[in-house]
């Protein structure tokens, strides 16, 4: 089965998501309700990078203090 975990860093901090979706569009909805409901409602992503080549495993970056990476697990 296929999933996606969540890690972020908001305002410098790493914060870890101990949720598993079941796609990357909810991981994604996840996040940016996160955002909203932390008062970062301007947070919009500037560039988006692939890890080591892995269209799997990507990390989303918004500025210099927050960027996210969303990666694809097989549980």
């Amino acid at each position: 089965m296929k999933n996606y975990i969540l890690t972020a860093i908001i305002d410098g901090k790493t914060v870890r998501f101990n949720h598993m979706f079941k796609s990357r569009n909810a991981a994604l909805d996840y996040i940016f309700a996160y955002y909203n409901r932390h008062e970062l409602k301007n947070i919009q992503v500037e560039d988006e990078f692939c890890i080591n080549n892995d269209k799997h495993n990507i990390e989303y970056v918004c500025d210099y203090n927050n960027r996210f990476r969303i990666d694809r697990v097989i549980a």
